[in-house]
């Protein structure tokens, strides 16, 4: 009867090794289920930064493109306004036309502030193109 409650014993230690094999398998399985989305998650969210990082970095070129293209032009307009007081001193210079003097610095008042009113214009679009890319990046 000891052998017999003996191998009882064992048989009985046995299956509660098979019954703990078995637990440890499944909780393998299940934690390398988990590790493989962890990872797939991972990817995904690479490639997300990835696409994010191009986006924006397309948004800051076409940015950078436009804020050139209005320097370019405010470089036009300087130019032109360069000339026109260059004009002006000439013709303060020979004492003709004071009133036409006076009506052109008056107009070149109004075309700077016009010019002051563009660039900002030009300034605020880019930020907010800025601030744009910046919320979808944080998205």
């Amino acid at each position: 009867m000891a052998t017999e409650n003996g191998n009882s014993k064992i048989d009985v230690l046995a299956e509660r090794i098979a019954n703990v094999s078995k637990k440890l398998d499944e909780q393998v399985a299940i934690s390398k289920t988990s590790v493989d989305a962890a990872l797939t998650a991972i990817s995904v969210a690479k490639l997300d930064q990835e696409r994010t990082v191009s986006v924006a970095f397309a948004a800051s070129q076409s940015a950078i493109n436009k804020t050139e293209e209005s320097q370019k032009e405010s470089n036009r307009a300087i130019s032109v306004l360069q000339n026109d007081v260059v004009r002006l001193k000439e013709m303060q210079a020979q004492g003709v036309g004071n009133v036409a003097a006076k009506i052109e610095v008056k107009e070149q008042s109004n075309y700077n502030v016009g010019l002051m009113v563009s660039i900002g214009f030009n300034v605020l679009t880019f930020l907010a193109m800025i601030g744009g890319v910046i919320a979808a990046v944080i998205k």
